[in-house]
């Protein structure tokens, strides 16, 4: 199975911290999260912070970007004090947020966590983007998207010549155990879904699952890895969430709570599996290229179980 996060043990990352830091830096922590970065937790003087290494720096700037637009918007992010580059590893570092990881909990923290994570979501989607901002899709570390509409986006995903990690992707059919059929057929019903989706542009996290969301007693204390933030139908977030966690019956409990406030959601159920689709088939294309049949066959049931439902 490959490994697509940087090579980095906790000596080189304790000797990067010093050289960054300077030498008061204690308590030096692995943290497991992600698929593309490797990150540590450490403390300096009073306080403690979270160092993220990357191959890559363009996702970093654009979490600074993210938490400079509205991370005084009464959302939880992480306040990032600095990006930059060591030897050949692009880093940042922000602080560390009181909580737990809310996927390492107890089934029964996590349930009495639910409303806070239903009322941090409605405050996401509440966010107030501005003109000054535009496009729908992925946000670029300027605060803006290239993209003319959220389908365009979301076809532009799975376009067979693009740059960065899918370049050439579709050289995984060959390659790899990337079923194409199967893929082409999910990929069409998804499109048809998807079209359901408003004109509106909201925040959309883009990995809004349990592994970034920090808890305290009954407190979301932390959101975090905005690195896939983008533009566009918030109903991605609810999908994401709801495909790794169905148990939580988040989709249920969101429109519940966004009904005591007199608002409906159109199409949601539509668009709800259309972007459940869409995540799913990115999955599929991940773990070919990552060459873990384990997960894609995993991912694969989930697109069958979603269909049969």
């Amino acid at each position: 199975m490959k490994t697509f996060k940087p090579e980095m043990t906790l000596d080189m990352a304790v000797s990067h911290l010093k050289f960054i830091e300077g030498e008061a830096v204690m308590n030096v922590t692995p943290i497991e999260m992600g698929e593309l970065s490797k990150v540590f937790s450490y403390r300096k003087g009073d306080a403690d912070y979270v160092i993220h290494f990357k191959d890559n720096g363009d996702s970093l700037h654009k979490a600074l970007k993210i938490y400079d637009m509205y991370g005084t918007q009464s959302l939880p992010i992480p306040h990032i004090h600095k990006i930059g580059k060591v030897e050949n590893i692009h880093f940042s570092i922000s602080d560390k947020v009181s909580g737990t990881p809310i996927s390492a909990l107890e089934p029964t923290q996590i349930r009495g966590l639910i409303p806070g994570i239903v009322q941090q979501f409605m405050r996401i989607r509440q966010i107030h983007i501005g003109e000054s901002y535009e496009g729908f899709g992925w946000i670029t570390p300027q605060g803006k998207a290239a993209h003319r509409s959220w389908l365009d986006y979301l076809t532009s995903v799975f376009d067979e010549e693009q740059e960065g990690f899918y370049h050439g992707w579709q050289s995984l059919y060959e390659n790899s155990f990337l079923e194409k059929e199967f893929f082409e057929e999910i990929y069409q019903t998804m499109i048809e879904l998807v079209r359901y989706s408003p004109p509106e542009r909201y925040l959309v996290h883009g990995d809004f699952h349990l592994g970034n969301m920090l808890g305290e007693n009954e407190n979301v204390t932390g959101i975090v890895d905005w690195e896939m933030a983008m533009f566009g139908d918030f109903m991605l977030d609810v999908s994401v969430l709801h495909m790794w966690y169905p148990m939580l019956e988040f989709p249920q409990k969101l429109q519940q709570a966004m009904e005591q406030q007199g608002v409906s959601i159109p199409y949601f159920e539509e668009r709800l599996l259309g972007h459940q689709l869409f995540k799913a088939l990115d999955g599929l294309r991940f773990y070919a290229k990552k060459d873990d049949p384990h997960s894609y066959q995993f991912m694969k049931n989930q697109i069958m179980s979603l269909l049969n439902r």
